[in-house]
């Protein structure tokens, strides 16, 4: 591989969910961190969160948060808030009861997108957790609605 060459991964894939998770106070996280550069078509960008899982890029209108500025938020009102969340909330549960991620202070759901941390060797960085790849329906509402 050239030394220039990004050495992130494609993990595009139709009907997945891709969620992350923080613990970490949002005030403390930098600006920076979420930054976005685009491309020369402005359909495609990185930042310092998605370099740090190593993705090649991804596409901002696919990308939803959620959480609080303050304290923490259960996991299960940040998720269901998000688009289609009546259709992979169980299986999310589940992962984040499994990792002991039920309180988190946000939210990040990359859709269109099956991110593998076998595949890029990362889990997790200073302030965000792979949660876990799930299956949603485009059909599905949301399991609640935003306040």
């Amino acid at each position: 591989m050239h030394p220039k060459e990004s050495k992130g991964h494609d993990f595009t894939k139709k009907k997945k969910v891709s969620v992350w998770v923080s613990q970490h106070p949002y005030e403390d996280i930098p600006d920076e961190y979420f930054e976005e550069t685009f491309s020369k078509k402005n359909t495609r960008a990185t930042n310092a969160w998605s370099a740090g899982f190593n993705l090649n890029y991804f596409n901002p209108e696919n990308m939803e948060t959620n959480g609080t500025q303050t304290g923490m938020v259960d996991i299960k009102k940040a998720a269901g808030e998000c688009s289609f969340s009546s259709s992979y909330i169980d299986v999310l549960m589940s992962k984040a009861r499994k990792k002991k991620l039920e309180n988190i202070t946000w939210i990040i759901l990359l859709f269109e997108h099956e991110y593998s941390a076998k595949l890029s060797g990362v889990e997790k960085d200073k302030y965000t957790t792979f949660l876990g790849a799930f299956t949603y329906d485009d059909e599905a509402d949301n399991l609640y609605e935003v306040d």
